[in-house]
């Protein structure tokens, strides 16, 4: 269904997500040969030529935002729409998750944007609770984080002098101020690590140790140095990511920032750590780009060696370079999720109309992943 007023914070970091950096330049990609030799995918048409702009599970089933919220049982194969406390007319602005019980969806009318709720469920969709009571009735909302047991709403208020942005979290009762209002610049991410929550635009970097204090960053970190940032990340050692415009990663460990360069004028995008083998016995950070191309990197967060792209020989998440080439490399990443339940990694892309899919999935079976499969 078609919303008649588009939301500006979505359109700004949808933009910021997929913006182009041809600068740097990659011909390492056999692109032509590779799609000579791999055999067709088949998906499921509800994510062919679309945008997947966030992934969610809850144990039992893994959820996917579009326009609507899509879901399927992790132990089966079927996509099905999900109504949001019995109603299937909704946008969804929103989708976030604990990964391991309690799924959260924002939606809104489709043809306004107001918000209809922000809503919880803690039983697959069984049964819902209304989280707001009237907080957002003169503001957009924008997108949902969850970090550290705790759940953000961003949100935009459109004014005659251009869109103004705010941080809320869940106390419990009701939302409230995380401490960032009247921002010129949406939030794009948010996370919890190195015993502090972070969070981003597209300029500056905030932090707080106490809920509802978030601050601006200016004596250090990515931000200091003026860099264009994308997405924030936490690994599982605590520490917490920064990808930027130019190719830059930035590290923030016990207070200390470093950075380093991936890939000179590169455009970084979302990232996240996903384990190389089902024990866990070491990580890697996936990390979108767009150079020549789109897809991503491989990074050793720990060695800091070069990056690899998706079709390296020595890639670990792709067995062979054309279940990469020929499914990732032409799309924008928009979200990584790992399932530690399943053993699964699951990619959001926009189709950007190739008549593609914008969902693939990836397992893995010992040290082995199956390569990259349309959902």
């Amino acid at each position: 269904m078609k919303i008649k007023q588009l939301n500006a914070a979505f359109l700004a970091i949808l933009a910021v997500a997929a913006s182009i950096a041809f600068a740097a330049c990659d011909n390492s990609f056999g692109v032509f040969h590779e799609i000579q030799t791999e055999k067709a995918q088949v998906g499921t048409n509800v994510f062919k030529n679309v945008t997947v702009k966030a992934l969610a599970e809850d144990g039992s089933n893994y959820y996917a935002a579009m326009a609507k919220v899509f879901y399927r049982p992790i132990s089966g194969d079927t996509w099905l729409v999900m109504p949001v406390d019995n109603d299937s007319d909704y946008y969804c602005v929103g989708l976030a998750s604990t990964g391991a019980g309690t799924v959260y969806i924002a939606t809104a009318n489709t043809s306004t944007t107001a918000l209809k709720g922000i809503y919880s469920t803690a039983d697959s969709g069984s049964t819902w609770t209304k989280m707001d009571s009237g907080e957002f009735a003169a503001k957009v909302v924008d997108a949902l984080f969850y970090a550290n047991g705790t759940l953000f709403a961003a949100t935009h208020t459109d004014t005659e002098d251009g869109a103004t942005f705010d941080l809320f979290y869940h106390d419990g009762s009701a939302f409230v101020s995380a401490g960032l209002t009247g921002l010129s610049s949406p939030i794009l991410g948010l996370v919890y690590g190195d015993s502090a929550y972070w969070a981003i635009t597209s300029s500056k970097l905030y932090k707080t140790t106490s809920l509802g204090t978030l601050t601006e960053q200016t004596a250090s970190g990515p931000s200091s140095a003026g860099e264009t940032l994308k997405a924030i990340a936490s690994d599982s050692a605590g520490k917490v990511h920064v990808t930027t415009l130019d190719g830059d990663l930035y590290t923030c460990s016990a207070s200390a920032w470093t950075s380093d360069n991936l890939a000179s004028s590169v455009n970084l995008g979302v990232l996240a750590e996903v384990p190389i083998d089902d024990t866990a016995s070491a990580y890697r950070l996936l990390v979108a780009k767009h150079n020549s191309g789109y897809g991503y990197y491989e990074y050793d967060a720990v060695t800091k060696a070069d990056p690899i792209a998706g079709n390296h020989a020595d890639a670990i998440f792709a067995p062979t370079a054309s279940s990469y080439t020929t499914t990732i490399y032409t799309k924008p990443v928009m979200a990584f999720y790992y399932s530690t339940t399943n053993k699964t990694l699951l990619i959001g892309l926009a189709s950007q109309g190739t008549d593609t899919y914008a969902l693939y999935s990836n397992s893995v079976s010992g040290s082995t992943w199956s390569g990259w499969t349309a959902e």
